[in-house]
Formats: C-alpha cells, sequence, structure tokens
C-alpha cells in the first residue's frame, strides 16, 4: 500500500505540525501506548464520493484492534473490536471481514484506555454524550471510547452496496435514505470515535458509533440509543496520522467548500 501521509504530533498545534512524510517515523512509541490513530482515506473524500479504498482489512490490523469504517462501495459498515474486523450487512447482520477488502474510510488504533466513567439511565444518545463530555479534559483531540451496557433500544442504519459507475447522489443523501432498524432490551458493546470539530474532514465528525450484540449476531451504524446501565471505557488520543487516498476522485475533488 502506498502512504502519502499527514501526520501531526499534537491536535492543538494541528496546522503548525501538520507534515508529509512517506513513512512513519516517530509515530511507534505513540502506536505502542495505544494514544495514536491511524486514519486511513479520509470523511471528507469519502462525502465526495470516492467510494474505493487503498487499504485493506489486512493493512488496517497492523495499525490497531479497534477500527470504525466502512468497505469500498461503501458494502456494509466495518467494525473491529478486540482484534477481530466485522462487515455488518442488511438489517445488521454481522459477518468476518475478509482481509482482501478494501477500505475508503477507517479510524483506527490499539485500544488501551486511560479512564472508566460509569454510565446511569440515559433517555438518549444525546444526553449519553453529554454526560460523557463532562468528565473528558478537552474536546479538542481525539478519543477512542468503548461503551458496554444493557440498553432499552438502539435504532440503527447500514450501508447498501452500490454498483459502479457510483451515483453522483450527495453521501449525505444516500446515508439519510438508508433503512433504519430497532433492537430492544439488548446488551451490547459501542465502539466509538470522537472527532474534534476542526477534524471534521479528515474523519467523521463528533461521535461515530457501531454495535455489536453480545451474541456477536447484529450491529450498526448507532442513530440514537437509551441506556439502561453501564460504562465507558475511553482512550485520549492526542496523536494521528492519515494515509491519503491515491485515486482520481480524490485528486480531482474539491475541497474548497466544506460539505
Amino acid at each position: 500500500m502506498k502512504r502519502h501521509i499527514i501526520s501531526a504530533v499534537t491536535l492543538l498545534s494541528l496546522a503548525a505540525l501538520l507534515i508529509i512524510s512517506p513513512a512513519f517515523a516517530g509515530c511507534s512509541a505513540a502506536q505502542d501506548s495505544g494514544k495514536l490513530l491511524f486514519i486511513s482515506g479520509t470523511y471528507g473524500a469519502l462525502s465526495r464520493g470516492n467510494y474505493d479504498g487503498d487499504a485493506t482489512v489486512a493493512d488496517l490490523k497492523h495499525h490497531g484492534d479497534f477500527a470504525l469504517g466502512s468497505f469500498s462501495g461503501i458494502d456494509g459498515e466495518m467494525l473491529g473490536l478486540n482484534g477481530t474486523y466485522y462487515q455488518i450487512g442488511a438489517q445488521g447482520k454481522i459477518s468476518l471481514a475478509n482481509d482482501a477488502w478494501t477500505i475508503p474510510n477507517a479510524t483506527v488504533t490499539f485500544f488501551k484506555p486511560d479512564k472508566t466513567i460509569s454510565l446511569g439511565k440515559a433517555t438518549s444518545y444525546t444526553e449519553m454524550q453529554a454526560n460523557i463530555n463532562s468528565q473528558l479534559p478537552t474536546p479538542n483531540i481525539f478519543y477512542a471510547m468503548k461503551i458496554t451496557g444493557k440498553f432499552d433500544w438502539i435504532k440503527a442504519r447500514t450501508l447498501t452496496r452500490l454498483n459502479k459507475p457510483y451515483p453522483t447522489t450527495p453521501y449525505s443523501t444516500i446515508t439519510q435514505n438508508e433503512p433504519t432498524f430497532e433492537f430492544r432490551n439488548v446488551e451490547s458493546t459501542l465502539i466509538i470515535v470522537v472527532t474534534p470539530s476542526f477534524a471534521g474532514e479528515i474523519a467523521y465528525p463528533g461521535y461515530h458509533a457501531h454495535f455489536i450484540n453480545s451474541d456477536g449476531k447484529y450491529g450498526g451504524h448507532v442513530i440514537d440509543c437509551s441506556i439502561i446501565s453501564g460504562q465507558a471505557e475511553v482512550a485520549s488520543l492526542p496523536n494521528f496520522i492519515v494515509n491519503l487516498p491515491q485515486s482520481a476522485v480524490f485528486y480531482q475533488a474539491d475541497f474548497s467548500n466544506t460539505k
């Protein structure tokens, strides 16, 4: 896999410290400590129709055991937990991902939590986020979170594979028109990556969550939920690297206007 990498030592000085490098020099210590987020592709590129990826599932496994993303052709949702990567397909059915499948955009880390937050009953996903946010040191870095608990319900969706030539319909419209489904009275794990507001072109902005049921059979992209009880394990990620897409779609995309 060719690598044109954007590297940042700290997000708080992003503008001054972004550098382009063909290697991962200086990042191994952060990766080993679980303080590094690897981003393959960009959310901005995906949102502009760059639906084919450069990185394979096997590539991503070198960069983390905890991951979120989708597959080329937006063929379902991708979730990585404890080193196992899954595809979440129609109506939330889960199967193992093939190592050869490619990914247009993913966020990956070796999950090593440094904080645990006890969660009481929350009537909505937004309320649960507010509770967690109030206990974080800053909104200006990335976080990886694993929430395990019992839920009243989880509302979710997944992505339906597109065929080439890909439609010119905006990605936001495609996702909004995907069918949704609900699971009730379930024990589940939510895999979450939180992206700071200034980095929304790089990764899915704000809270990005996929869930997997305790039996490992169902999951999806979380739209809303109501938790009864559980806990959030949180890993602060002050460092990141980005593997930029290398396709004609990305090279020709207009990023002058934020999507």
